[in-house]
């Protein structure tokens, strides 16, 4: 997500190719970092589970947050970009794909469709983020950061829809502009839309991954 959903990273990176792929008969690797609460990870393997055909969603155990992602450009973050290539660089060869979860802020550099930073560039050299994900690719990650509500129910649905939105990218989805109440639609900066759209994805976006 965009502070909100992910910066697609397609074509910056230019490791992959752009099709859609499907989670039937994959697996899915939960790892978290730092002392991010069990109970989360529980409700997101359960929720990968829920809305996605992986054959396995495994929890690996944690892991310290590594410093090497560590930044303090506007404040404490860590980089998703390196928390990616770190979670790609990791995983075990039984894994096809990971999903990173932490309570710490985390950040990249938002461009534009030529890779050049967003302007003004002081406010998107280092912009704070919700998750990030390779689009198509094994790996993403999300932070509860700037999820949290006053409410537990919305923390709890606001994360999940995050989580479903990043792996939707994972499997190739772009953002959704075939139907406003999808998971995948952009969240154009602001959490509002996470809260407006639905836990699941447009009749379009679902047959991109069936």
């Amino acid at each position: 997500m965009r502070i909100g959903y992910g910066l697609l990273l397609c074509f910056l990176f230019a490791v992959m190719g752009c099709g859609s792929t499907s989670s039937a008969g994959k697996v899915i690797a939960v790892q978290g970092f730092g002392n991010i609460d069990a109970a989360l990870i529980d409700t997101i393997k359960n929720t990968i589970e829920e809305l996605y055909e992986f054959d396995r969603v495994v929890v690996l155990e944690p892991k310290d947050l590594p410093k090497t992602a560590f930044v303090n450009v506007k404040s404490p973050r860590y980089r998703a970009d390196t928390l990616l290539r770190i979670l790609k660089r990791e995983m075990p060869d039984s894994i096809d794909y990971v999903i990173g979860i932490l309570n710490k802020d985390i950040s990249t550099t938002k461009r534009d469709a030529l890779g050049n930073i967003l302007k003004p560039e002081n406010k998107y050299t280092d912009w704070g983020i919700f998750g990030l994900a390779y689009r198509p690719g094994p790996s993403c990650v999300l932070s509860t950061f700037r999820i949290k509500s006053a409410s537990k129910s919305k923390f709890i649905e606001r994360m999940k829809k995050v989580c479903m939105h990043e792996i939707g990218h994972n499997l190739g989805l772009k953002h959704c502009d075939k139907h406003p109440k999808c998971v995948m639609r952009d969240a154009a900066e602001t959490i509002k839309t996470v809260d407006q759209v639905d836990l699941k994805l447009c009749a379009y976006c679902l047959s991109q991954v069936n």
